[in-house]
């Protein structure tokens, strides 16, 4: 059965479409791997995360792997609770995450594929995190009332046997069509990716441009650089790099009104004179923040010849454009708080500027 699952997932692979919603026709898709639903767990920074990392393979030509996102949602939650306890309770714990947390696992603990760790003890079950999460939050909570500021070995065990009974033991190795791999070798031999080739990228005039800048945002626990770059800069990036096949992870804001993902459009709805200042004031007043990723993978226009991002979300296929969205050119502009991408994706001039 696992063998055949993974069959299917190898050519469950999309391309270009071409369909129109809210009068908005789809000009370009890069493949990329069916949508998922990361249901009630607070891990779409590992799903839009995982769904990047399988359309670079793509774009690569390597054999696409159904990747699990819960490994790396338990490797990451295991290294927030050592940074939580060393900083005795200053980070911010939670279990979201940002893209930089999942290339920290990749490196340090490698990948597995989805038939060997789906994160559900249950076969047949939603994501459903809602007790982790809090049994985690208070054990951690008091732990750092305790003072303690690392995991013994006791402490560390009982974490394991939490994430045990609601994610499952990860398997120590494994066949994959025919050979055993452990998690390191499998992301070095299978998914041949390096994580040294993608970076996060920002824009905001309060930082300095065309270097590493430590955003201050609460989910970024590990303090972080993002490369700024100023907004020209910024949106050139991304057009440039959808043009020539390459997508895009993206970090931002979906708490406002435009944002209807039901109907599938992400929209502004206002005319604004100076995207550049007031994106950055918004940044600054909080009222623009990283409470959401998800994953660019193509454009559209509509009627007025006006862009449209076309964005890969983790909610299951239950919308008007199946778990996909249209995101406007100024809505990009004031939400979008960083993006994640593949190094020859810059545009050598910008690249150069960065010193990559």
């Amino acid at each position: 059965m696992r063998i055949i699952l993974g069959l299917l997932f190898s050519v469950q692979v999309f391309g270009q479409e071409t369909f129109e919603v809210n009068q908005i026709r789809l000009q370009k898709k890069i493949s990329c791997t069916a949508v998922k639903d990361q249901s009630m767990s607070s891990t779409c920074w590992s799903f839009a995360s995982t769904s990047f990392l399988e359309a670079e393979m793509i774009r690569k030509g390597i054999p696409v792997v159904d990747l699990s996102e819960m490994y790396i949602a338990r490797l990451s939650y295991l290294n927030k609770i050592n940074k939580h306890l060393q900083e005795q309770g200053k980070t911010f714990f939670t279990p979201g995450g940002q893209f930089h947390d999942v290339v920290k696992v990749v490196k340090a603990n490698g990948l597995l594929p989805e038939i060997e760790y789906s994160g559900k003890p249950v076969p047949g079950t939603n994501h459903d995190h809602s007790e982790l999460d809090t049994l985690l939050k208070y054990y951690v909570k008091d732990l750092v009332t305790q003072k303690v500021t690392h995991l013994n070995h006791q402490q560390s065990r009982y974490v394991d046997s939490v994430l045990d009974v609601y994610l499952g033991v990860v398997p120590k190795d494994f066949f994959y069509k025919g050979k055993k791999y452990d998690a390191v070798s499998f992301a070095k031999k299978v998914v041949q990716l390096n994580m040294e080739d993608y970076v996060e990228i920002t824009s905001y005039t309060h930082h300095p441009m065309y270097t590493g800048v430590i955003l201050e945002d609460p989910y970024n626990w590990s303090k972080d650089k993002y490369y700024n770059v100023p907004y020209v800069d910024f949106v050139e990036i991304t057009n440039q790099a959808l043009a020539h096949q390459f997508s895009i992870g993206w970090d931002g804001d979906i708490t406002e009104r435009g944002f209807d993902y039901a109907n599938g459009t992400a929209m502004e709805g206002r005319k604004i004179p100076n995207l550049e200042k007031y994106r950055n004031r918004s940044f600054l007043d909080s009222v623009s923040t990283i409470d959401h990723m998800m994953h660019i993978v193509g454009v559209g226009q509509d009627h007025f010849k006006n862009k449209w991002y076309y964005v890969k979300n983790s909610w299951g296929t239950t919308n008007t454009t199946k778990g996909y969205l249209f995101m406007d050119a100024d809505y990009f502009a004031i939400k979008t708080v960083a993006i994640i991408i593949h190094k020859n994706a810059i545009p050598p001039k910008i690249r150069k500027k960065m010193g990559l």
